[in-house]
């Protein structure tokens, strides 16, 4: 869970724009302004350290060139990592444990087209609009820069993003510091460093790995399709919401988590997705930091975090995972389908 927030919290505040200091703007006002304000980026060198509540450090260095990146690692306990998408390939690399992992991207992901700072803000704020009531702070100098200072207070608690504060460069319109706290869990990012449109050779994004560290090539593959009888020998007997509720089942995955063995089923309704059902062996017990609920009869929770909602609970050895695709749905809707559901043997 933390590993989820820290991943959400780090997508969200390095999407957010800047804004000015009228604090009768709203959200999307802001967005408006701060879109006409900035310039985007065409590259950066970055130094910046993150420090979580549990005494971790991380002391980072990015490089980032239209579209490519590199970014050197190095947490509180010395070890050392690389990791740099050239825009063919994902390769990481671990100094202390002298390991190597390649990621081919292949054909099917290099022709996906990454999302403008302008786009990503926009996303962003349609998952934050309603689940935070946004303000603005005092602005400060942050690495040498004039920033803008966004406060965004979560509305409930014990949502996967909590309460975070933002510091955005009032030219690039680049988040270089952020405060986030979900339950008792705090995050701090601070950039030390920010060269905005630096000359960056792009002999930079690529990785030395040395002859004798031990190397594994993974390539994208698109994800197997089962049949029911599959599924259920790949996990066993599970429940399924039957078509007599409405909803067609589309198809089942096979996610490829060996130790889970995860399945995804999803579901549609007059050809739109309505929601998907992931379902395998769980690893970890349900969180206490999420909201916990009842869910035919066992324990389980839910999330919420704009238009991303998620209910999972435990039952019969497996964990299912509804997450609602269709923002018109709500919990209420889908627990009453739960109740419904039909043993697949």
């Amino acid at each position: 869970m933390k590993k989820m927030i820290y991943s959400a919290t780090l997508i969200l505040t390095l999407s957010l724009a800047a804004c000015s200091n009228e604090e009768n703007y709203s959200p999307q006002e802001i967005l408006n302004q701060a879109m006409q304000e900035t310039s985007e980026l065409d590259s950066y060198y970055g130094e910046y350290k993150t420090t979580m509540d549990d005494g971790t450090e991380i002391l980072s260095k990015q490089w980032e060139k239209k579209g490519k990146t590199r970014v050197e690692m190095v947490d509180s306990t010395g070890e050392e990592s690389i990791a740099v998408n050239d825009g063919k390939t994902l390769t990481s690399y671990s100094k202390t444990t002298n390991e190597a992992m390649i990621f081919e991207l292949g054909p099917e992901v290099e022709s996906l087209v990454r999302p403008t700072l302008k786009e990503q803000a926009l996303h962003t704020l349609e998952q934050i609009k309603n689940s935070h009531d946004i303000t603005i702070g005092e602005e400060e100098k942050i690495a040498g820069h004039e920033t803008y200072h966004l406060i965004a207070k979560a509305k409930k608690q014990n949502t996967l993003i909590g309460d975070i504060e933002i510091w955005v460069d009032k030219k690039t319109w680049m988040t270089l510091k952020t405060i986030s706290a979900s339950g008792d869990m705090k995050i701090t990012s601070e950039f030390t460093k920010f060269e905005p449109n630096s000359k960056i050779d792009d002999a930079k994004f690529s990785v030395d790995i040395p002859e004798d560290a031990v190397v594994k090539v993974e390539s994208f593959k698109p994800l197997e399709q089962l049949t029911v009888e599959q599924a259920v020998e790949k996990i066993g007997p599970f429940l399924i919401f039957p078509e007599s509720l409405g909803y067609t089942m589309e198809g089942i995955e096979d996610m490829g988590v060996t130790d889970t063995g995860e399945i995804a089923l999803t579901y549609s309704k007059n050809g739109d997705k309505q929601f998907s059902l992931s379902i395998f062996k769980p690893i970890q017990s349900i969180g206490e930091e999420e909201e916990l609920i009842e869910v035919r009869g066992q324990k389980g929770s839910k999330i919420e975090l704009g238009t991303f909602k998620t209910i999972q609970w435990d039952e019969e050895g497996l964990r299912y995972n509804v997450i609602l695709e269709n923002p018109d749905l709500t919990f209420e809707e889908i627990l009453q389908l739960t109740e419904q559901m039909e043993i697949i043997k």
